[in-house]
């Protein structure tokens, strides 16, 4: 009788507490949690259901501790591992984020788990190497749990945990400018990187963002046009690194003999095809480290011949793809006219430099859930500002339901868009070469708008931003991406070099203007541009600090803008730790959509939103 009235109290309360749980009512569904925990101190479910709740509240410190108590009673319970990883990395807790994430994903490998260690291997930097986060770090890149960009700098600490590649990166810094000579690279070193995998991944889809690693890499690339070579692990290497330089728009400096050589090595090259003689497998690959090789002359003949597979991989990324593009760029339609000069300006900067030039996307991950409607119900989505189609594409493989219209200034970037889409089976995107001010000549309405990183381009972004508000439905959404006037004061700086230089946004200049950089003092405004991903290649940068038309704003502004345009603010998309940090300033749950609130955190942690401000609004319904 004890043990049915035991189990009655425990149904009854669980039933409250999860009835309050579901309409948000946290602190009721808390207090409720805490009755059953009190009766039945080890009840997992509850400990697991209070630690959501806390979670829900911003207090992650409290909700770990319930987590772990779930472990310690049900220790091969993958959802617990999950949930702590989640908790640990919102209470910036690396490490055991980190532990937690890998044993989920050891117990229940599945699309979330994997995602979820990618989220938590982002922010990491390792300084041991026990081999298996190796393997993992190895397959996410592979598998594509994560954007390769996000994991390159976790996996830069392990390949720098090797000691010839370390040293080597030490005696390149010292010299630097300086390049060493071919016989200090070959051998030992150039071992070292052509048998890491992880490097040669990495190579192969992301960005090396460190500058000693970019240094090394440089001065392998001319011991490989100079040394030459015969070893298949070398080839192998030797085309990773071609692929890495086609990726980031060859932004590695050369030195003047350098290109002299390579230029050499060009004209054989083209005389071999030419003529039809034979040529080593390293000559194609050495000169795609250098140029495009879709720019030689009979170009397509290189595809007509027998290669090792590793250059076969060179010669479709560097000839194959782009005639795709090519092809694709025909049959992207004009939507609306582009006559103002900012905006033809900013066409122009995107032909010549589409942004960014990236293999592959992040996964498609939990489909979106729009409010006040099923997920069966179909969406009219707009893409403004679509760019090379990153975001569109995982956008559209997580609601494949919705009918997307991508559109951007510059026809590069909307080919290598349909490209990538074309490759990836998405077929609910429509792509469209328009001006994001003109669209209302198309007669069409919108439930979703993704404005991010193209307003504040714009010749006057809140006339942008209006001219998109008018296409929403009412009800509609709209997640918004501008620059914090605060947060690029380093890209100010380096402007401000720019300018005092001449330096002009072509390859030569932006190469010369990055080596100031790097050379700048440590802890400098100017040398803290590094930190920035997209200093790590030719287009990226140029976008960064060259940008023909950039505006910075506050949030006082966006504040001002919402206000007067009668809209929602719904809160700001940030990575886990920087939502606790401000949760635990501002506790209330109403804080996270007040942005008075927020321009209080900013002026204290102004790096917050050094990507730029990513939100969303709603408009009303009515």
């Amino acid at each position: 009788m004890a043990a049915s009235a035991s189990s009655g109290a425990l149904a009854e309360l669980t039933r409250a507490a999860e009835a309050h749980h579901r309409t948000s009512a946290f602190v009721e569904a808390e207090r409720h949690y805490r009755q059953i925990l009190a009766l039945f101190p080890n009840h997992a479910e509850t400990h697991s259901s209070l630690g959501a709740a806390l979670m829900a509240q911003g207090r992650t410190r409290e909700a770990l501790s319930h987590y772990q108590h779930v472990i310690a009673l049900k220790p091969d319970m993958a959802a617990a591992y999950e949930d702590l990883a989640r908790a640990a990395l919102a209470a910036g807790e690396l490490k055991p984020a980190i532990g937690a994430a890998r044993r989920a994903l050891e117990l229940n490998e599945t699309a979330q788990t994997r995602a979820l260690f990618a989220q938590c291997i982002r922010d990491a930097r390792f300084t041991a190497d026990d081999g298996r986060m190796r393997g993992l770090l190895l397959r996410a890149l592979a598998e594509g749990w994560d954007r390769p960009r996000d994991l390159a700098a976790a996996c830069i600490s392990l390949i720098k945990l090797d000691g010839a590649v370390n040293g080597c990166i030490a005696r390149t810094n010292a010299a630097w400018p300086a390049r060493l000579a071919a016989s200090d690279m070959l051998g030992p070193v150039m071992n070292a990187l052509s048998r890491d995998q992880l490097l040669c991944g990495l190579l192969e889809c992301g960005l090396i963002t460190d500058v000693g690693l970019e240094r090394l890499l440089t001065n392998a690339r001319l011991a490989m046009l100079t040394g030459g070579g015969s070893d298949e692990h070398l080839l192998g290497f030797c085309s990773s690194l071609a692929r890495q330089c086609f990726i980031n728009q060859y932004v590695f400096s050369p030195t003047d003999g350098e290109i002299v050589e390579a230029q050499r090595l060009r004209t054989s090259l083209e005389r071999a095809l030419a003529t039809g003689e034979q040529c080593s497998p390293f000559w194609p690959v050495i000169v795609g480290a250098y140029f495009p090789l879709h720019s030689l002359s009979r170009a397509e003949a290189l595809l007509e011949r027998a290669w090792p597979a590793s250059v076969a991989a060179v010669l479709a990324q560097q000839i194959k793809e782009p005639a795709e593009e090519r092809q694709f760029a025909a049959t992207i339609p004009p939507l609306t006219p582009i006559d103002g000069d900012v905006s033809r300006a900013v066409r122009q900067q995107y032909e010549e430099s589409p942004y960014p030039r990236w293999v592959k996307p992040g996964p498609p991950g939990e489909p979106i859930v729009f409010a006040d409607r099923s997920p069966e119900q179909p969406l009219d989505v707009l893409i403004a500002g679509c760019g090379t189609g990153l975001s569109a594409i995982e956008f559209a493989r997580q609601t494949p339901r919705a009918r997307v219209l991508a559109v951007d200034l510059s026809v590069a970037s909307l080919a290598h868009a349909k490209r990538m889409a074309s490759s990836y089976g998405v077929t609910t995107i429509e792509f469209g070469q328009a001006d994001i001010t003109k669209l209302d000549t198309i007669g069409r309405e919108f439930d979703y708008i993704d404005a991010s990183g193209v307003l504040h381009h714009l010749a006057d972004p809140w006339e942008g931003w209006r001219a998109l508000l008018s296409l929403l439905r009412p009800g509609g959404a709209m997640q918004v991406g501008l620059y914090s006037q605060s947060a690029r004061a380093s890209v100010v700086a380096a402007r401000a070099l720019i300018a005092d230089r001449g330096y002009r946004p072509t390859a030569e200049d932006i190469r010369r203007c990055r080596e100031d950089v790097m050379a700048a003092a440590d802890g400098s405004l100017l040398r803290s541009v590094v930190q920035w991903n997209d200093f790590f290649a030719t287009n990226e940068c140029r976008d960064l600090l060259f940008h023909v038309q950039e505006h910075r704003v506050t949030l006082a502004e966006i504040q001002a803008f919402v206000a007067a345009n009668g809209l929602e603010f719904t809160g700001f998309m940030l990575d886990a730790p920087a939502l606790q940090r401000f949760a635990t300033r501002f506790p209330q749950l109403t804080a996270r959509t007040d942005l008075d609130c927020w321009r209080v955190f900013e002026a204290d942690a102004p790096d917050t939103f050094a990507g730029m401000y990513q939100f969303g609004v709603r408009k009303p319904s009515s």
